[in-house]
């Protein structure tokens, strides 16, 4: 996780007169260092930076509107956008992060790019190249830091590996 100033803003000053160019330095810091990351995720980073734990509608649209007045590769994901480095990240990305439950960088699996799931996909069968599709989720899963098979975790893997049919 990105090691972000602290600056103590009330919602209604982040929202009304945001502090444009430290949020784009910020977003900017986050996608650096923590990217693919999907748009939930970066606003939840910086919104924190700025001692904002909820992201009312107010805060969302101030967001969003600095997010798109920047230039950011960005792809979709259903209904959401990720946030990638640069071009060549999102058209070649092949890695994977594995956490633990206490890590600091543990991410629910909502907030995980298929892409990157599908690369831990593809590791687990480099590993093993014949698994039942059930325990290829759950290897997986397991290799990411999720030691639980919730629905959550089963459709994600369900959409990771339909992503990695259809980018073969």
């Amino acid at each position: 996780v990105v090691d972000l100033p602290f600056t103590a803003v009330t919602s209604k000053i982040f929202a009304e007169d945001p502090p444009v160019k430290e949020i784009k330095r910020r977003i900017q810091a986050v996608i650096k260092k923590e990217a693919p990351i999907t748009e939930w995720l970066l606003i939840k980073r910086v919104i924190n930076s700025f001692d904002i734990w909820k992201a009312g509608s107010s805060i969302k649209k101030t967001m969003e509107d600095i997010l798109s007045s920047m230039t950011l590769t960005t792809t979709e994901e259903h209904g959401g956008r990720i946030y990638w480095k640069n071009e060549t990240q999102a058209s070649s990305y092949n890695e994977f992060r594995i956490f633990g439950k206490d890590d600091l960088s543990c991410r629910d699996v909502l907030q995980v790019p298929e892409a990157e799931l599908s690369n831990g996909l593809c590791y687990v069968l480099s590993q093993q190249e014949q698994l039942s599709y059930e325990e290829l989720t759950r290897k997986t899963a397991l290799l990411m830091g999720y030691t639980k098979m919730g629905s959550n975790v089963k459709t994600c893997m369900e959409n990771a590996l339909q992503y990695s049919i259809k980018k073969k």
